[in-house]
């Protein structure tokens, strides 16, 4: 199954499609010291990765939004290496990768992002209800399905731990 990601400082959304079943799960971890937050995160995502019998991640690359958000992005950073340490294949992918790979615009806006789900995959838009985190982790799924088909077409799997 195809797995997209979508990591925040303190929670991770994560959504999963094979082209049949989809399921979505926001993993969360109440604010304490770093270390057992990121222990708690590993856990969750490590169990729903792990009913998975070939799991293959996308995740949301980190983004640097500004000086003033340096914490925020250090953060995420952390929350995207503790995805990357799972036992699985997990591809990084830029923000405007995903979003203009998917919705047609690289610098799509979160209501863009959103609408584009809902009328393309309106099944997969309900699943996500109206958490934005959940639709940019379907977003993402999608975009990593549409790159694992190609690479398929092309007759490989391609590297983990890199770039699309």
């Amino acid at each position: 199954m195809i797995w997209g990601v979508d990591p925040a400082s303190k929670s991770v959304a994560l959504f999963g499609h094979d082209g049949y079943m989809a399921q979505c799960h926001k993993i969360t971890v109440p604010k304490t010291d770093r270390g057992k937050e990121l222990r708690g995160l590993r856990a969750e995502l490590e169990y729903w990765l792990g009913l998975d019998e070939n799991p293959i991640v996308f995740c949301e690359e980190p983004v640097l939004a500004g000086a003033r958000n340096i914490r925020s992005t250090i953060l995420i950073a952390e929350t995207v290496g503790m995805v990357l340490s799972q036992h699985c294949p997990v591809y990084l992918v830029p923000v405007s990768s995903w979003k203009k790979g998917t919705v047609g615009n690289g610098n799509a806006s979160k209501d863009q992002v959103a609408e584009w789900l809902r009328k393309e995959h309106p099944d997969l838009s309900s699943l996500c209800g109206s958490d934005q985190d959940l639709v940019d982790a379907a977003t993402i799924c999608l975009y990593g399905s549409a790159v694992s088909n190609r690479s398929m077409d092309l007759g490989g799997r391609g590297n983990s731990h890199s770039r699309t």
